[in-house]
């Protein structure tokens, strides 16, 4: 038994010898988010924007156009410019609808002038608009506003879901 305890220790003490330590000693610097979601004049009832993601349906009668000219707005809120990607992630079916895009227009002045960028179709997966190939970033303190124009064709019924996400350095 003592030989067995000693044995222990030796080889605990060897194991022990054998360790290197090294740390990090670091901290979370939690700021405000750059680019932020602001539901707009004409935003539907119910629209909701929490962190990353604003909420929004549009109730639209088939056949009739409508036109949601300030939806959304993305404000960059911090002090530097930043380049974007708006790509449609989920998009409507053609089937259903005979007109359904997301208008991006930006004003980087306040008051300023909407000067249009691009127009989505939300029934194409994987379309989108990107400031890094025009080199045109989201100037800081810039707008875009999106405006939804939408057509349901005459046999459309239910609800259909689109999604636009948002890329940004």
């Amino acid at each position: 038994m003592v030989s067995l305890l000693v044995t222990a220790i030796i080889i605990g003490s060897v194991s022990a010898a054998t360790y290197s330590y090294m740390y990090i000693d670091g901290s979370i610097i939690i700021g405000t988010q750059k680019l932020i979601w602001i539901a707009g004049a004409d935003a539907p009832a119910g629209t909701t924007t929490a962190g990353d993601t604003a909420t929004a349906a549009f109730n639209v009668e088939p056949d009739i156009r409508q036109t949601f000219t300030e939806a959304l707005f993305l404000k960059n809120q911090h002090s530097a410019d930043h380049n974007l990607t708006i790509t449609v992630t989920t998009a409507l079916s053609g089937s259903d609808f005979d007109l359904a895009n997301a208008i991006i227009y930006e004003n980087t002045t306040t008051p300023g002038t909407w000067t249009l960028v691009d127009t989505l179709s939300l029934t194409t997966a994987s379309d989108q608009y990107s400031t890094y190939t025009l080199n045109t970033p989201l100037v800081a303190g810039g707008y875009y506003r999106i405006t939804i124009d939408l057509q349901a064709n005459a046999g459309a019924t239910g609800t259909k879901n689109f999604d636009l996400q948002v890329v940004y350095e």
